[in-house]
């Protein structure tokens, strides 16, 4: 099969053997569509450690070509899209049911083979089935919409006033999932247009995270107001600790919402992504949409196989 592998200091398409079940519970998928983020550029630049030689991708969508034993009862031909973080399964907060903190995680397309292939194979309490009303494209959109979610876990309420900075696709999603529940007074923040005023907004969400960025934030906020974190820096940003301090200012870092609730916004019409959706590639073209992507993409931009079972 073909698929878009990091080995050491490039990344290439290469021919590879096609991965089988070997464990009861593994789930072998044939990816329909698979979805370029951050992530994988990140780790294409060596930016993230992960595998020295590991296939790329994670967010996508297809059917169970393969399933095993006690796969949590999916069979071949289901449609299924993957939740790619994974807890231990074995710690406190896994125990509890609380997976979402997990702090053991590993993930697709970093610290295992992911999905800029033909064929994945993952374990079968990672896979979720797809509505019949979601596309695989819809589908594959899933994680972004969970990690999106993941700020309704900030103790923030519909009657506050807020805002999302960030003139981005992220910020564009996050209103909506936003709007889904109820907060209809909460505004985007372009960061290049007008000024914020100071001590205004009872919380603040930030998708652009710099040292600037951080201490506009914090002077908008009103004083005991909330400063939701959800950027993934892999460099220091700063904090203006004197105004936190003395507005006493919570800081809530959040990771991602329920993966099935995130399939359900979509699914059950809640949320609207298709002008969030774009571009589809051959996993050829790669080189091309990852340089594009670094200089920013209005939406999303996806890989999917152009021969074979899965480009059916």
């Amino acid at each position: 099969m073909r698929a878009i592998i990091k080995e050491q200091d490039t990344v290439v398409v290469r021919d590879i053997e096609q991965p089988r079940v070997q464990s009861a519970d593994d789930v072998v998928i044939c990816v329909k569509i698979a979805g370029l983020c951050r992530t994988d550029v990140f780790m294409a630049d060596g930016l993230i450690q992960g595998k020295d030689t590991v296939i790329l991708g994670h967010e996508f969508a297809g059917v169970v070509a393969e399933a095993g034993a006690d796969a949590n009862g999916l069979t071949a031909g289901e449609r299924v899209t993957v939740m790619p973080v994974m807890p231990c399964g074995e710690c406190g907060f896994c125990n509890a049911g609380a997976k979402d903190s997990c702090q053991n995680t590993t993930m697709l397309g970093i610290h295992h083979d992911g999905a800029f292939a033909e064929y994945i194979r993952v374990p079968a309490n990672t896979v979720y089935r797809l509505p019949d009303n979601l596309s695989f494209t819809q589908g594959a959109y899933s994680e972004p919409v969970a990690a999106a979610l993941s700020v309704m876990k900030a103790g923030i309420s519909p009657q506050q006033r807020g805002f999302i900075y960030g003139s981005n696709r992220f910020a564009q999603l996050i209103l909506r999932i936003m709007q889904s529940y109820g907060f209809n007074n909460v505004v985007i923040h372009d960061p290049q247009a007008e000024k914020l005023e100071d001590n205004v907004y009872d919380f603040a969400i930030e998708t652009l995270a710099t040292t600037q960025a951080m201490e506009k934030i914090f002077r908008a906020v009103r004083p005991r107001g909330t400063v939701v974190i959800r950027s993934r820096k892999h460099e220091p940003v700063g904090i203006v600790f004197d105004v936190a301090v003395k507005k006493e200012l919570t800081l809530q870092a959040v990771n991602y919402g329920p993966f099935d609730e995130a399939i359900a916004l979509m699914a059950d019409g809640r949320i609207k992504v298709d002008d969030l959706l774009g571009s589809v590639y051959a996993l050829e073209e790669f080189s091309a949409v990852f340089a594009a992507s670094k200089k920013g993409e209005s939406s999303k931009v996806f890989f999917k196989p152009e021969s074979g079972p899965c480009a059916e």
